[in-house]
C-alpha cells in the first residue's frame, strides 16, 4: 500500500505531496491504485483522497478532503447540514525560507498555554474549542507582539495544513501575517515537513499573501466536506 502511494504522489508531487505528508502524521492507507488513493487517520476521525478512488472510510469520517467534484456532493449527501467547502491549494517547493519579514517593534516568539485565552478570543473559526486549540499550541503556534502586546498568531492545523492565522484588527497592514507566515514556513522546513496550505475560494487576500511568499497556487480545486 505503501508503495502505492508513493507511486501515486510520484506523478504530481506538487499537487500530491500533501497525502505523503498527511501519511507520515499517522494517516494509514485505505486504498491506492490506478483511480487514486483515500488515506484516514482514525485518531482524528479524517480523510484525505487523491484521484477518483473511493473508500467506506470516506463515509464514516467526521471530515473528508477530495479533489473530486462529484465524490464530494456524494458525501456531502449522507446526511443534512454536511456542507462542502471549495479550496485551492498552496505548496512552499522552495528549498530555502522566504526572507525574514522585518516589522520594526513586532516580536515573534512560540506561544505557550498562557496564552491559550488569547487564542480562543480571537480566532475566528468553530473549530476553535479549547481542547483542539491547546493541540495547536503543544504542536507548535507562534504569536506576534506588537508595542507590548499580543497582536497575532499562526499554526498547524491537526492534518498539517498551515492555518489558525490571525492578526488583531488594530495590527493590521503592517506584515503581521507575513511575517508570521514565513516564520511558520521556515520552523516547517526546518522539520522536514512540507509548508501546505488551503485557501478558500474568493480568498483574494489569502491567496495574495501565499503567492508572495513564494507558494505555488493550484488552481485545480479541493474540497473539504463535512
Amino acid at each position: 500500500m505503501e508503495r502505492a502511494l508513493l507511486e501515486w504522489v510520484s506523478r504530481d508531487p506538487a499537487r500530491y505531496g500533501y497525502l505523503l505528508d498527511f501519511y507520515r502524521r499517522g494517516a494509514r492507507v485505505c486504498c491506492a491504485g490506478a483511480e487514486g488513493v483515500v488515506l484516514k487517520n482514525d485518531k482524528l476521525g479524517l480523510c484525505y483522497a487523491g484521484g477518483t478512488a473511493f473508500a467506506p472510510e470516506l463515509e464514516t469520517s467526521r471530515l473528508a478532503l477530495v479533489e473530486d467534484r462529484a465524490l464530494a456532493e456524494r458525501l456531502a449527501a449522507r446526511a443534512p447540514g454536511l456542507e462542502i467547502l471549495e479550496c485551492a491549494q498552496a505548496v512552499y517547493l522552495k528549498k530555502d525560507p522566504p526572507p525574514r519579514r522585518d516589522c520594526p517593534g513586532v516580536t515573534l516568539r512560540p506561544l505557550t498555554m498562557d496564552d491559550l485565552d488569547f487564542v480562543l478570543k480571537n480566532y475566528r473559526h468553530p473549530g476553535a474549542v479549547e481542547a483542539h486549540i491547546r493541540e495547536r499550541i503543544r504542536e507548535g503556534m507562534l504569536g506576534a507582539e506588537a508595542e507590548g502586546e499580543p497582536a497575532g498568531f499562526i499554526g498547524v492545523h491537526e492534518e498539517g495544513t498551515m492555518g489558525l492565522l490571525e492578526v488583531l484588527p488594530r495590527f493590521r497592514r503592517r506584515g503581521l501575517a507575513e511575517a508570521l507566515e514565513a516564520a511558520l514556513i521556515r520552523r516547517q522546513l526546518e522539520k522536514g515537513v512540507l509548508p501546505y496550505a488551503h485557501v478558500k475560494t474568493g480568498n483574494a487576500a489569502s491567496e495574495a499573501l501565499q503567492t508572495k511568499l513564494g507558494l505555488t497556487l493550484d488552481r485545480r480545486r479541493f474540497y473539504w466536506v463535512g
